[in-house]
């Protein structure tokens, strides 16, 4: 297996500590002292957003520099992780010399200059959306841009990338007909998760700053979790979705770090032109008080299966961090009341006896085209056996599992769940659930491995989820943690979220950047 490294950011702290230095001695008169040294291509192409922002307004970086440094870093390493469908280096150029105007003359806007990989789903005018499809790879330009990207555009990011999705968005792993495999950054032969699986392999690999996602059954906490990212899944009503009564999927944001995904959901969150069921946004707090006095429930698998020894490791580890910021975390024995069985027909249930399942029709004579797992799903919808009856029995299953988590957790005083992400990270890159169930580390797991923790909160999507780091595997792959709260309770997950990344809980540092072994 070929393998990509990536180097370390071993001088950035020094080199940020030089300008301030110097910051402070042209203050005082010393007007002859030397420039700093420029950043390494890799220092730019992992900077955080909070930090380029501030270099911006210092003219000591432009956001030329990190258009360029990052198509540097996909010119040398996409042939290998594969995270792009198109790509738009000469357009990311010239507005980044926009960007550049706009802060030498003060009309800069709050994500000016800051590069944004834009997950294959939504789009800016002019741009194909191919669905992971050869069905839809020759479709028209989109005629304006998606609502997010819209908002993304007026407050200054440049759209720089296309990321690569699973066909159609039925997978949890990146890998398609018509654009091949995704890899993962850190470990080559492992999966980047999905169906946002390019955008976080994207960003795990530095070829933007931040990045789109949306989440129908994982697809946000799956490649954040798989790439080391935080990524927020939404609730019904806080950003703009072109399907209002798939109350299950929604869109949100991804990054490296707590602050630029924050960043990020304040831009996009709130209705667009068109929006229909979406709230007006009050910007969300970037920083909040310690978590003295919040009790937290780690839930483990959840009567589901179980994880591996690796990832509890990674759990408890986790748990140390957030009693260390004044939690107090207990492990609570949550039976949700779930099988993978039911979660399997309650997907199938809510999804292809819905209005997704109505959508697929269009597809009956096309899935000779389709990669396995597509036509899979495509010919399941066809049959027929997902009707009224079998959504009703969704209802039922979602109502007894929200049941079951009150009655075992919050009614006993519990402020937020924590629930690992994945049961393994060691999930093959080209894995195809269709042929079988999948044993990881001596575990035998059932075929749909990758949604059994993250499916049921799209049954219960009301509640907002943060996925954040909990660690690294032997592989070298990184853990997830899913931070859940209560229905609408965005701001405490938030405020977890926060003293969890303050305690420097990130995979992206001077020490320890993405390595495939």
């Amino acid at each position: 297996m070929k393998t990509l490294k990536i180097n370390t950011m071993k001088n950035l702290r020094n080199q940020i500590s030089s300008i301030l230095i110097i910051a402070l001695l042209l203050l005082l008169g010393f007007s002859t002292i030397a420039q700093p040294s420029r950043f390494t291509q890799e220092e730019l192409a992992f900077m955080p957003a909070s930090m380029l922002l501030e270099l911006y307004q210092e003219g000591a970086v432009s956001p030329v520099d990190v258009v360029n440094a990052q198509e540097a870093q996909w010119q040398k390493t996409n042939n290998i992780i594969n995270a792009t469908t198109f790509v738009h280096f000469d357009e990311a150029l010239q507005a980044a010399k926009e960007s550049e105007k706009r802060y030498k003359n003060g009309s800069y806007r709050p994500l000016e200059g800051i590069t944004v990989g834009v997950k294959d789903e939504h789009y800016n005018k002019g741009w194909v959306v191919t669905f992971g499809s050869n069905i839809h790879k020759n479709d028209p330009p989109m005629e304006e841009a998606d609502p997010i990207v819209e908002k993304l555009l007026a407050a200054g990011a440049i759209p720089m990338i296309q990321t690569t999705v699973p066909e159609l968005y039925l997978h949890f792993v990146t890998s398609t007909r018509a654009w091949g495999v995704t890899r993962n950054p850190w470990n080559n032969k492992y999966a980047v998760g999905g169906s946002s699986g390019g955008s976080g392999a994207a960003l795990a690999a530095g070829y933007c700053t931040i990045a789109t996602g949306s989440d129908m059954g994982g697809s946000i906490r799956i490649p954040a979790a798989f790439n080391g990212l935080y990524g927020y899944k939404t609730t019904p009503g806080e950003l703009h979705t072109a399907n209002p009564h798939s109350y299950f999927s929604a869109s949100g944001p991804m990054a490296r770090n707590f602050g630029d995904m924050t960043l990020m959901y304040n831009v996009i969150a709130g209705p667009g032109k068109y929006s229909v069921n979406v709230f007006e946004h009050e910007p969300m707090a970037t920083e909040f008080e310690s978590l003295n006095g919040l009790k937290i429930a780690y839930v483990g698998g959840m009567g589901i299966v179980e994880p591996t020894k690796e990832v509890e490791k990674a759990m408890k580890e986790a748990i140390k961090a957030l009693e260390a910021s004044g939690a107090t975390v207990d492990v609570v024995d949550l039976e949700i009341g779930l099988t993978p069985e039911l979660i399997s027909h309650t997907i199938s249930s809510v999804a292809l006896g819905g209005p997704m399942g109505g959508g697929f029709a269009a597809y009956a004579d096309l899935t000779d085209e389709m990669t396995p797992y597509g036509a899979y799903f495509i010919k399941k919808s066809l049959k027929g056996e997902y009707t009224n009856k079998e959504l009703n029995d969704a209802e039922v299953t979602v109502n007894m599992m929200y049941k079951n988590i009150v009655d075992q957790v919050y009614a006993k005083g519990y402020d937020v769940m924590l629930v690992p992400t994945m049961p393994t990270s060691h999930i093959p890159a080209d894995y195809d659930f269709t042929k079988g169930n999948l044993t990881v580390d001596g575990i035998e797991y059932p075929a749909f491995i990758g949604m059994q923790y993250s499916l049921p909160f799209n049954f219960l999507n009301w509640m907002p989820i943060v996925n954040v780091p909990a660690g690294i595997s032997s592989e070298g792959m990184p853990i997830g943690m899913q931070i859940v709260g209560k229905p609408y309770d965005t701001e405490t997950v938030f405020k977890v979220a926060y003293n969890y990344n303050k305690l420097g809980i990130q995979l992206f540092n001077d020490e320890n950047m993405p390595v495939t072994k």
